[in-house]
């Protein structure tokens, strides 16, 4: 059960929400009775100042209809209050009980603290049996009577705490009723709201299965506007990516398989034809260096692969030195004299200085700029122009190799150093290239820690950018 995520946190929710009911129930039991005794307290101290008022007025009167009055009023009071009542005289002896009888305390002398502090002028307001007085538990006020400053008899209010307890409890109940109903209700939600969870968790497991296996086309139907949506589309974007990525792979190997078997099936076809004697002696040379072509365009390929799997492995070690770059631009169009003069491709030089120095590996950065000129002269046709511009800025320079080919489409530029990325385009005239260069390009400035860009738009040209660091000077 608790191997699922949701499953934890529900169980963790309704173990939480029942601690906080718990702690609710006990801090609304204090309270909801401390609220329903100060209730009542309250409407006894009102009651008090009443029978005061009265006791005053039957004390300037005197007369035993006054008295009488007064002591009926007290039966009154103390029935609607449904509190015993005390009149005391200001020596502490029960003149007046409202309970008759037996039980009554009249003409007994109550002597304790409280009293005292009442004499003195004190209101005083207790819990409990009262002095030993009472068997039950009672709530009492003491109210002194006062005339002109002077205390002429003492009110003692008690009401039984049981009572007081039970309409607490009848308040209590009400709202325990109510929040067990909510938390009920919370606890129900949460379950279905988990039970959801898990549904949509389980779908995401399958289809996450499902893509680990090779299937990319699987997809997450989820399309909620929350944190669990996003992360659907996430996923469904992975896959799509990964679907991508594998259909790229599968076109690589493809290519390649390609690269090797045209020069092996030539390789095969032209030593097989010396050996069996169909191409005559006088003639051999001119195959065999056809044959010497094929194996070093085979030895490139080889070492491009070999190349890139260890640049990306970080199996190669940069071996920095200080050199001019403007020198080994010059150098690596050199060697592309022959096919820019027979494509007649312009190319223009933009340089800030005749000298720039830079910090780098000066074979790596050769075989970068090499590249990016090779595959600028395959996408040109004839007449096209090529610009090399060179740009200090700060601490670096920007190199830029920018053509005005066909240019790459905007759905194909995130992809275009990826090593199995390969379209017709990156094949461009010349079938004999081997599509990895850019690849090689991008982890040779990645070794180095520098950035390279490409802008490129349909029908107007290509521009690439790369940044070296400048040498310091010493």
């Amino acid at each position: 059960m608790f191997k699922s995520f949701v499953n934890k946190f529900f169980f963790i929710y309704a173990i939480l929400t029942l601690i906080i009911f718990m702690i609710l129930t006990t801090a609304l039991t204090n309270i909801i009775e401390s609220f329903i005794i100060n209730n009542y307290k309250q409407n006894m101290l009102n009651v008090a100042e009443v029978i005061s008022e009265e006791y005053i007025s039957a004390y300037s009167d005197q007369t035993k209809m006054a008295t009488l009055n007064f002591e009926y009023q007290v039966a009154v009071l103390s029935n609607h209050i449904d509190s015993r009542i005390w009149i005391l005289s200001s020596d502490g002896t029960v003149q007046i009980d409202s309970e008759k009888g037996v039980n009554s305390f009249e003409n007994i002398k109550i002597e304790n603290k409280s009293i005292e502090k009442a004499q003195n002028g004190e209101i005083v307001t207790l819990r409990g049996n009262f002095y030993g007085l009472s068997s039950t538990p009672l709530v009492t006020v003491i109210y002194p009577i006062k005339i002109n400053s002077t205390t002429r008899g003492i009110i003692v209010m008690h009401s039984l705490y049981p009572e007081i307890k039970k309409e607490a409890n009848y308040f209590f109940n009400l709202t325990i009723i109510c929040l067990l109903f909510s938390l009920l209700f919370s606890i129900m939600l949460m379950f279905i709201f988990s039970r959801r969870i898990t549904k949509t968790f389980q779908e995401m497991n399958k289809t996450a299965r499902s893509i680990a296996n090779g299937n990319f086309e699987s997809r997450i139907m989820i399309t909620t506007n929350d944190d669990v949506g996003e992360l659907a589309t996430n996923l469904n974007f992975m896959a799509a990516e990964l679907g991508k990525l594998e259909e790229m792979r599968r076109s690589f190997i493809a290519n390649i398989s390609h690269d090797f078997r045209s020069p092996l099936t030539s390789i095969k076809g032209f030593v097989q034809a010396i050996l069996d004697g169909t191409i005559p002696p006088e003639n051999q040379e001119k195959y065999l260096n056809i044959v010497l072509d094929e194996t070093n365009r085979l030895t490139k390929l080889t070492n491009e692969i070999l190349l890139l799997t260890k640049l990306e492995n970080n199996g190669i070690q940069l071996d920095y030195s200080v050199f001019d770059i403007h020198l080994i631009i010059r150098e690596v169009l050199i060697k592309f004299e022959r096919k820019i003069s027979e494509k007649k491709i312009h190319i223009t030089l933009l340089i800030d200085e005749k000298q720039i120095m830079v910090t780098a590996d000066k074979d790596k950065i050769q075989r970068v700029i090499y590249n990016l000129i090779d595959n600028a002269v395959k996408f040109c046709s004839k007449g096209d122009r090529i610009t090399i511009e060179t740009t200090k800025y700060k601490d670096k320079v920007n190199i830029s190799v920018k053509d005005n080919g066909p240019g790459i489409k905007e759905n194909e530029i995130k992809y275009i150093f990826n090593r199995f990325h390969k379209t017709d385009r990156s094949r461009g005239e010349d079938k004999k290239g081997t599509g990895l260069g850019l690849s090689i390009v991008k982890e040779i400035m990645t070794a180095h820690g520098e950035t390279i860009n490409v802008n490129s738009k349909l029908n107007v040209g290509t521009e690439f950018v790369f940044t070296l660091a400048l040498a310091k000077n010493k």
